[in-house]
Parts: structure tokens; C-alpha cells; sequence
């Protein structure tokens, strides 16, 4: 009998039953272990032996010892029963993942320049799962977590979650953004006292954006009056495109923006003295609490739009 012809007429109970044996190393324990009877799993082993031509088992007094034939064919056999149970498994957590829904909160600058483009990504890979998304103030977010009115809320990590499970998901820097013709277009890097007394256009007081910044100039300046306070970041970049001052965002959001912009070729430039950097988290109430789709879309988010 052929190898190929051996091994198509190998049965998974015949191998499930090799391994018993092979782990019991006694034909009594292994058929208490399969549910089976002595004579019925002796039965399947000869019948494996004969199918393979070969014997699998020496038979001691005492106990069944591996051949070298035996020997070799356990660890492909494991393999076997391994993939399988992954496949299994594998399958399991698809349906699992096409069959649900996902409702997602994050703040309203996330929502207006990066999270659609993941959501549109991720449906791509699973189209009949359902992503609702509310943008809300940041200041909100952990407690729509708390009362279970969404899976995931993407944000910035903070005092305000440190009860709830944070999924890391990228760590983000800020920059400072200028127009090609600013006096400071030309370093490789600019100090946060620097731009102290530079027309500054920052997001609004009480989003995470503004805390960082504030707290970055508060060495520096009690008293920082912005020249503008914005909502968006587009209108940021829109203002430092007109030559209207300098701004402070998120390297993540500048890029996602900029093609939006008549002259995309704003200048971005690490602020030092600190380097001030955020971690964006996904928030679950619990490791329990996340479903096979928020799994899903965390992976994807890791993986394929963290930004470098």
C-alpha cells in the first residue's frame, strides 16, 4: 500500500486514539479517557497499524511504548489535531465577528479626521457588521463606556478612565505646524517657550489637545491668550495656510488633513522641552466586556492604521 493511500484511510478516530494511547502509555486509562472499551480502542489501534503497515506500539507486560515508527508519527499527528482545533476556532470567531455589531464613541476632532477612515477599512474586511459611531465631548467618553451605550470609546488615556480597561492602540506626538514662509520653518526642531509670544492657534479650552498644550506653556506663560481658538482641525490648518499663526496638533491629524488644503505643504516640526506625546486607547469596561468584533476592530486599528 502507498504512503498517499495509507494516509487517506486513516480515520480522526483511529488517530485520536493513537494519541491516547501514546499519551496513557495503557490501553485501559486511554479507553476510559475516550469513552470507549478496551477490545473497541485495541481494535482501532490494529486497524491503524494495518492500514499504515507498521506497528505503532511495543506491548510490555506493564505498559504500551512507543515504536520508533510511533515516534515519528505522534508529532505530525498533534500537529494535525492543533491546525484543526485553529481552524476550528478561526471559523468560530468569524461568524462570531460577521454576525454582530459595534458601536463606537470618540471625541469630535477623531471623528472628523481619522476614525471613519478605519471604521471604512475594517467594513471592508467584514461588511455585514454594523458600526455605529457617536462623536461626544471628550469629557463624556469613559462614562458612555460605564453605561454600556457603546463597546469601545477612542480616546486619549487619562485619570478620568483608570477604572476601565485601556487597549493601547498607537502612541501619537505633537508638532508644531507653520507655513513654508515662517521664520521657524527652518528648524529641525522648536522649543515650547519659542512660541510663547508666537499668534497661536489652538483647539478649544477643555478638549485633551488644549489640557496638553496648556500644561506644556504653563512653565512658561501664566497667561496664554491664543490668537485663535478652533474646533476642527481642518480650520487650524486652513488658518496657518493663510498665514494667520503657527498651530499645535497631532501628527496623526495633520495628516490626515492636509490633502484637504489648497497648499498641503504646511511644515510640521517637533516641539521638545518635553516632547509631549499621547497614548490613543480604545476603553472597554472590562477584558470580558470586549466582543470578538471590538476584538476584531482593535486588531485592525493596531495593525493597519497605527500611524508611524
Amino acid at each position: 500500500m502507498s504512503m498517499r493511500s495509507a494516509a487517506s484511510n486513516l480515520s480522526f478516530r483511529q488517530l485520536r486514539a493513537f494519541v491516547a494511547v501514546a499519551d496513557e502509555t495503557s490501553m485501559t486509562r486511554a479507553a476510559t479517557k475516550l469513552s470507549l472499551t478496551p477490545s473497541a480502542l485495541s481494535m482501532l489501534i490494529r486497524s491503524m497499524e494495518e492500514d499504515l503497515g507498521v506497528r505503532l506500539f511495543e506491548r510490555t507486560t506493564r505498559k504500551l511504548i512507543l515504536t520508533e515508527a510511533g515516534e515519528r508519527l505522534l508529532p505530525v499527528v498533534r500537529d494535525v489535531f492543533q491546525r484543526l482545533d485553529e481552524g476550528i476556532q478561526s471559523v468560530l470567531r468569524s461568524q462570531q465577528v460577521r454576525e454582530s455589531t459595534l458601536t463606537l464613541a470618540t471625541s469630535p476632532l477623531m471623528a472628523a479626521s481619522y476614525v471613519p477612515k478605519v471604521m471604512a477599512g475594517f467594513r471592508q474586511l467584514q461588511p455585514a457588521v454594523k458600526i455605529r459611531l457617536i462623536d461626544a465631548p471628550v469629557e463624556s467618553l469613559p462614562n458612555l463606556v460605564r453605561q454600556g451605550e457603546v463597546d469601545l470609546a477612542i480616546c486619549t488615556a487619562n485619570e478620568d478612565s483608570v477604572d476601565l480597561h485601556a487597549e493601547l492602540l498607537y502612541v501619537d506626538r505633537l508638532m508644531l505646524v507653520c507655513h513654508p514662509d515662517h521664520p521657524m520653518a527652518q528648524r529641525s526642531e522648536v522649543r515650547w517657550q519659542d512660541l510663547v509670544n508666537e499668534p497661536l492657534i489652538l483647539m478649544h479650552r477643555g478638549s485633551g489637545l488644549r489640557t496638553l498644550a496648556d500644561r506644556a506653556f504653563a512653565k512658561w506663560t501664566k497667561t496664554l491668550t491664543p490668537a485663535h481658538e478652533v474646533s476642527h482641525v481642518t480650520t487650524a490648518l486652513s488658518l496657518v495656510e493663510a498665514g494667520e499663526g503657527v498651530s499645535v496638533l497631532p501628527s496623526y491629524a495633520i495628516a490626515r488633513a492636509q490633502p484637504t488644503l489648497h497648499n498641503p505643504n504646511l511644515l510640521t516640526i517637533p516641539i521638545i522641552s518635553p516632547v509631549v506625546k499621547r497614548q490613543i486607547v480604545a476603553l472597554a469596561r472590562s477584558p470580558e466586556a470586549i466582543s470578538r468584533t471590538a476584538e476584531a476592530f482593535i486588531q485592525y486599528f493596531q495593525k493597519e492604521h497605527a500611524p508611524s
